[in-house]
Formats: C-alpha cells, structure tokens, sequence
C-alpha cells in the first residue's frame, strides 16, 4: 500500500531537511590578522628578532623610531561600506608604573585591483597614531591591545583590495623592553560569499547579483 504525502507536508520536510544541512550564514566581527614575526623593516630602523624574557620565546624588539611593514587582503566576507579598526598587540617585558607610556605610529595605504587606476606608490597620507597609558596593574609580560577609536577607523574600498601598513614606536617611557607581536584589522563580516572570484565589481556582486 502506497502512502501519499500532502504537499505541504513536503514542503515543511524540505525547509526542515535545508535547515540541518545546510549552514546558516551569519554576520559579525572577524580578525584579518598580520603577525610581525614576517614582516620585514627598512634594513635600517627596524626590530631585532629578540628572547622574550624567562618563556625563551622570541618576538619583534622595538626601540624607539624601529618600523615594519605589513600587507592584508580584503576579505570577500568583508561588509562593504563599513569601518574597520585596526588591533596592535604588544608586551613590555617588566612591569610598568602608572602613567607611563607607549605610542605607536600606523601609517597606511589602500589600492583597488584589477586595472582601476589605483595607486600603492602614492604618498601615505593617512596616519593612525596610540597611545597606551600604564595603570600599573600589569603584570610583566602584560598583553596589551591597542585598538584605534571610531574617529580613526576606516571602510576598505573593496574586497581583494591591499592595504599596505607601517607600524613604527615613536615614543617610550618604560624601564623594560617592548616587544611587538602583531597588528590585525578588526572587520565586521556580512557572512557572505561572492559570486565572482575578483573584486572588480565588488558591491554589485554582493548587493546585487546575490540577490538573483
């Protein structure tokens, strides 16, 4: 004997078959992480690779005017149109008294690809500057993050775009050694993908095309 099933019954067993097996795609925020361990500097001013303290851990030893350079690609995940805030981390491997400070200075530029008239030689025009102010609660070793404000914070101008970075320390006041670990571009990520594999039309492709 045969058993007919009502289409509606169906359709409810279809929506419950795609809502276990398939992913549900889901915005937020995302880390486009660089870590200074591979950057490279001027040949000049720039980082020793040094031990980090009792761990014997090496990182990236900072003195006052050292400087690296990073890259990052935009993520095809990346919510177009929207800021981004660059994240620094380092440590300073004594302990620190209140008031004392660490600045750095981020330097960047950004070009679209694909043939658009976009320049990564043009001048840097555009500066980030933080400042971390010691409370004197760290402990030494402290991770300590940096993330710049709104004020600061930028939109990307496409996905598969490059961001070009410097990280310099301009300023110091701390009995130890500072030591950078990394800088990653705190990013708000619509959960999508793109239909295409370039940003050459990048909005289109996400706000338009994606809904066909």
């Amino acid at each position: 004997m045969s058993i007919k099933i009502k289409r509606p019954v169906i359709n409810l067993l279809d929506k419950l078959y795609e809502a276990i097996t398939k992913p549900e795609i889901v915005g937020g925020w995302k880390d486009n992480v660089v870590g200074f361990n591979g950057a490279k500097g001027n040949g000049t001013t720039e980082p020793v690779w040094g031990s980090s303290g009792a761990s014997g851990i090496y990182a990236m030893e900072f003195t006052v005017g050292d400087e690296l350079f990073l890259y990052y690609h935009v993520l095809h995940d990346y919510k177009l149109k929207s800021n981004v805030y660059p994240h620094l981390h380092f440590f300073v491997d004594e302990t620190m008294t209140a008031g004392q400070q660490v600045t750095w200075q981020l330097k960047y530029v950004e070009a679209l690809g694909y043939v658009q008239g976009d320049s990564l030689s043009t001048p840097v025009g555009d500066t980030i500057t933080l400042t971390y102010t010691a409370t004197g609660n760290e402990v030494a070793g402290e991770h300590i993050i940096l993330e710049c404000s709104d004020v600061q914070a930028f939109p990307h101008k496409d996905i598969d775009a490059i961001l070009m970075m410097s990280i310099e320390l301009i300023s110091e006041n701390v009995s130890g050694s500072i030591f950078g670990v990394m800088c990653d571009i705190h990013y708000e990520s619509d959960g999508s993908i793109t239909k295409q594999r370039n940003g050459l039309l990048g909005e289109w492709v996400k706000n338009i095309w994606g809904r066909l």
